[in-house]
Formats: structure tokens, sequence, C-alpha cells
């Protein structure tokens, strides 16, 4: 017995011994993730309630996943109680990856803690993977991982999106690196599985994933190498026959749902065939590492003959402007709908392992370089990972300053008693009327920890519902408030019901075609390039005294039928922030208090 113990005891050290970097790379991730919440126990303490405190603006996908945990398995609407089993304005198949905990029985912060540790596990696996694939020396390749799981964080974090999106990210780009250097059997099949994940996990990921393909097809033609021409297409048509279901609902819910272009308005879709300044910020950076590429491949001929370097050049070039491509892709498309700042977040982890790549391979080939050429790629790789270093700054940032967080996250705490009790009191769903204003997110928060939902939240402006409903749910919710003209058009007021087509990006569309308009003719003085206007003023002044009159004229005088109209059981009133609610005077009956909040139950 003691022999077969020293023995499984050997195994298991020379296991560690030989997969020393992995089991490291493992150990100093699991012991980021516990970062979240020892700040939130420094921060909190003994105020803990129970109610996880937000970082950045994660709320929003915590509603999806806990609508499918709560068997609304479409995840029609997590945030109206009439369309929750209806049919979803954009498929986030991580809703339904990260609801799987919740299936299985945990409670919702324990599904939290659970997939932030195995998505962040995952996230490091295929990183590391990736590196490996390029012949990345272990250690080396554990401090790229470690590098860009810290710049990541926040969106690791972000349960739904971008939680699980990373690491299927880097499966794909697996499974091209591989693809490009070999077409067999397993390859194909391991990209075609990985496009058609891409469909199922994220939108713009699919969109990457062909574009990417398509870039693939074109150099492989160019090249000449039919080989390569035929294992693409046939790994596209596998892939892409798997994932279609995906844009078939989109273009089935276009010509069926009569909200769906108006809800996508409130999305941010703009028309334009100028691209966002975000193409050069942060896409100009895939510019700047293939123009690197380019320069070196022209100086140093011996290179072109470096079968290693050519397939890498390659997995760049191919991978970097599928990137640009796509985040620049209205400028033929004519259609925007905020793609600059959803594909930056590709872009900045394919320039930091673009980087420690670009890097290594010429570091290894530093013989064939001059003293020059060894000082130019010294410049161009240490500017990139500059770069990639200021945005790591920049994306931990949520992190690192908690106690700005402090008032807020106790604040949050206070939400628990008031939920508890409807909760406790309530078998079924109802619905609450409280004060949607982002200063109290109770309205978001509400529909995560418990089974009940708002009568309204801003973020039910991103769902599938018509612009009119979200108007009138935001006016019913303002009755208290009596909005005035003056109310509607501030841009606090605004953000609670105007979608993000209207504010800022139809503002921010013309401001940006005058601008390159007088660029463009700067030798002319007398050009008429536009005037830039505000938000309120392409809305119209009539757009807000409409707004008013239907206020003061339908809603204010017939609030009862409104309330009727939308179920409303209760009105919670913040004592604080709420103190004009006056709920005793539609009849209702204060059924909770505790220190902060009030319940009410309508007749």
């Amino acid at each position: 017995m003691a022999g077969s113990i020293d023995m499984g005891q050997a195994r298991i050290n020379e296991f560690f011994v030989r997969h020393r970097p992995v089991v490291v790379l493992a150990g100093v991730v699991l012991a980021l993730t516990t970062l979240p919440f020892l700040a939130i126990h420094l921060v909190l303490s003994d105020a803990w309630q129970g109610i996880l405190p937000t970082f950045t603006d994660e709320t929003v996908y915590y509603a999806h996943m806990h609508a499918v945990g709560q068997g609304y398995l479409t995840d029609g609407n997590p945030f109206v109680y009439e369309y929750r089993n209806g049919t979803p304005l954009v498929i986030f198949g991580g809703a339904w990856v990260n609801a799987l905990p919740l299936l299985a029985g945990l409670s919702f912060n324990a599904a939290v803690v659970f997939n932030f540790v195995v998505w962040s596990l995952a996230f490091a696996a295929l990183l590391y993977w990736l590196f490996r694939e390029w012949d990345t020396p272990p250690w080396t390749a554990v401090g790229g991982t470690l590098f860009l799981y810290i710049q990541s964080y926040s969106y690791v974090w972000r349960a739904v999106n971008l939680q699980p999106v990373y690491p299927f990210y880097f499966l794909f780009y697996i499974a091209l690196a591989r693809f490009i250097r070999e077409q067999n059997r397993t390859n194909i099949g391991l990209l075609a599985g990985a496009v058609a994940a891409a469909f199922y996990i994220f939108a713009y990921l699919w969109q990457l994933a062909v574009v990417t393909l398509g870039l693939l097809f074109v150099y492989a033609l160019v090249r000449k190498n039919w080989s390569l021409a035929k294992a693409t297409i046939l790994s596209s048509c596998i892939g892409g026959a798997i994932g279609l279901p995906i844009p078939l609902y989109a273009l089935w819910l276009s010509h069926t749902s009569p909200f769906f272009w108006e809800s996508v308005g409130r999305f941010g879709l703009v028309s334009t065939h100028l691209p966002e300044a975000e193409v050069i910020y942060s896409g100009g950076w895939v510019g700047i590492v293939l123009a690197a590429l380019l320069f070196f491949w022209w100086r140093v001929p011996v290179l072109r003959e470096d079968r290693g370097l050519t397939a890498l050049g390659a997995f760049l070039s191919i991978s970097g402007l599928g990137l640009w491509i796509l985040q620049g892709n209205n400028l033929i498309t004519g259609t925007l709908i905020e793609t600059g700042a959803h594909i930056r977040i590709l872009i900045l982890p394919w320039l930091s392992f673009a980087t420690v790549l670009l890097g290594l391979h010429l570091w290894r080939r530093r013989a064939l370089l001059s003293q020059g050429l060894r000082a130019a790629a010294l410049l161009a790789v240490s500017v990139c990972a500059l770069a990639s270093t200021y945005f790591l700054v920049v994306y931990v940032s949520p992190f690192m300053d908690i106690g700005a967080k402090s008032a807020l996250w106790r604040a949050e705490q206070l939400y628990a008693k008031p939920f508890a009790w409807l909760d406790r009191t309530e078998k079924n769903p109802v619905i609450v009327w409280m004060d949607p204003n982002p200063a109290d997110g109770i309205s978001s928060v509400l529909p995560i920890f418990t089974k009940h939902f708002p009568l309204y939240t801003p973020a039910a402006q991103q769902t599938l519902l018509s612009t009119q409903e979200v108007q009138e749910r935001f006016l019913v919710s303002q009755y208290f408030n009596n909005p005035t003209v003056t109310d509607l058009k501030s841009e606090k007021d605004m953000e609670l019901y105007v979608g993000r087509h209207d504010l800022p990006h139809a503002a921010m569309t013309l401001a940006r075609e005058s601008k390159v308009c007088r660029l463009l003719y700067f030798w002319d003085k007398h050009k008429n390039c536009g005037t830039p206007l505000t938000s309120q003023e392409l809305l119209g002044d009539q757009f807000f005294t409409d707004l008013e009159n239907k206020f003061q004229t339908d809603i204010k005088p017939n609030i009862r039928a409104y309330l009727a109209k939308y179920h409303v059981s209760y009105i919670l009133k913040d004592k604080v922030l709420d103190p004009q609610y006056r709920p005793e005077a539609l009849g209702a009956v204060r059924v909770y208090a505790d220190d902060r909040y009030e319940l009410y139950r309508l007749p």
C-alpha cells in the first residue's frame, strides 16, 4: 500500500514538473479570479446583503442569464413581463451557457462565481494554446496569456458578453493557425466547428469568421494553393451550414416583427458610409502591425524562405485584415451599429498576441537583420507593446478604484430587504413600478435577484419592443415626476427613453461627416459641409412637445387605466431619491417599509 502511495505521489510530482508553466498559469489565474470578491468583501464587509455589486454594465447581461435560469428559455425579454416568453432581438449564446449553473441548481451569486472561474481558466487555456501553436516558449506564453487576461479582465468578468466569447474567439484563431499550416481532416473539422460555434456565441464573432475565411480563400487563390482553397470552401460550408439558423433567424425576425428595425435602431443603427473614428484609434494598430510585417518582408528577402514565418505572416495578415475590414465594413454596406466599439474589444487582444508573436520571431531571426533593421524591429515591437500596456491600464481601471464605488455598492445592498419581502409575499411574478433613474439602479437589478419585473427600466430599450411602448412605459413611470419639455430634453432623461440611434449616434454621424468634409475641402472656405446638430435639434421641438402633451392629456388623467394595462401590482418608493412619490393618492396601501424603501400595493 505504501509503495502504491509513493508511486502515485511520484507521478503527481512528475506531472507538475513536466507541466509547470501550465500549472503556474492556472494558479495565477485562479488567484486573479478572487480579486472582485476580495474587493467586495473589503468595501462591504458586514454590509453585504447578497446583492452582487456592479463594476461595469454587467447588470444587463445578468438579467438575460437569470431569465434563462428562471425557465424563460427563449430569453425573449428579461425586463418586460408581457414578452418574457417571446422572441429575442439578439441571440446571446452566452445567456444559455452562463445559465447552465442556474439550471443545475446553483444560486445566482454562486453561478456568477462559477462562470467567472471556469471561463477565466478557459480564456487562459485557449490563449496559451494559441501562443504554443506558434512555437512560443512556455514561459513566454504564460507571460503573454497573463498580460492579455489582465487587459481583458473587465470583459472576462462580464457574463454573457464577452465572458464566454473570448475563449471561442481564441479557438477560432487556433483552428485558423493549424489550418493555414496543414489542411488535414482534423484541422478542417476544427475550423468548421469553431466557425459554427461563432454563429451561436456572438454576432460580431461569426461576422468576423465569415470575413476572415473570405480573405483566406482569396489568399489561397493568389498563392495558387488549390488544396488550401478547396479546404477553405469545405470548412466554410460545414461551419456555415451549422450556423445558418442564426442569420436566418434575424432575417425571419426582420420580416415578421413590426418592431424589429426600430428596436435595432435603439441599439444604435445608423445609415452612413463613413466609418467611425475607432477604425483609426484601435483599427489603426492592425495597420501598424501589418506595415511592420510588410516592411521586414520587403527588406529581408531571406525571411520569405522561412516557412514558419511565412505561415505566421499569413495568419497575422488574414486575421488582422479580417478585424479591420469588419470594423469599417459600413464603408461598403452603409450600415453601422456601433461596429467600431464592438470590434475594438476583439482587436486589442489581437494586438497583444500579435506583438508577442512578431517580436519573438524577429528576435529569433535577429542574426539575419542588419543593425538598422534590428533597431527598427525593436521600435515597432516597443510601440505596439506600449499601446497594449496603455489599453491594459484603461480597461482594468474599473477594478482598481473600488473606493469610489463604496457608496454605490452599499446603496445596492439596501435592495435586498424589499426584494426578499416581494419574493416571500408573491409566489408568482408581479410588476413593480419604480423610478428608472440610473442614480438608483434598482429597476434593472429587480429582474436579476427576484422573479419579478419592473414596469420600466432603460435596459428594456435593448429588447424587441416598439418605441411607442418604450416611451409610454417611461412616461407612466414618471407620473410622480410630472415631466416637462425641459426635463424630457435633458440628456439625463433622454438616456432613459431615447435609443442609441437618436442619442448619440445620429448627431455624432452628422458631426463626423461635417468634419471629414471640412478636412477634404480645407482649401474652400465657402464649401457647405453642414452644421453639426445636437440630438435634441435632430429630434425637433415637436417631438418633446408631443411627449409632454401625451403625458399631460392622456397618461396623467388616465394613470389607473395605464397601470391596469401594464398589470402593475406594486409601487416602490425610494424615500431618499423619490420623496415626491405619493402612492396613497392612487389608492395604494403601504405594505412594507424600511429605512430607505417603501412598497405600496395597488388596489
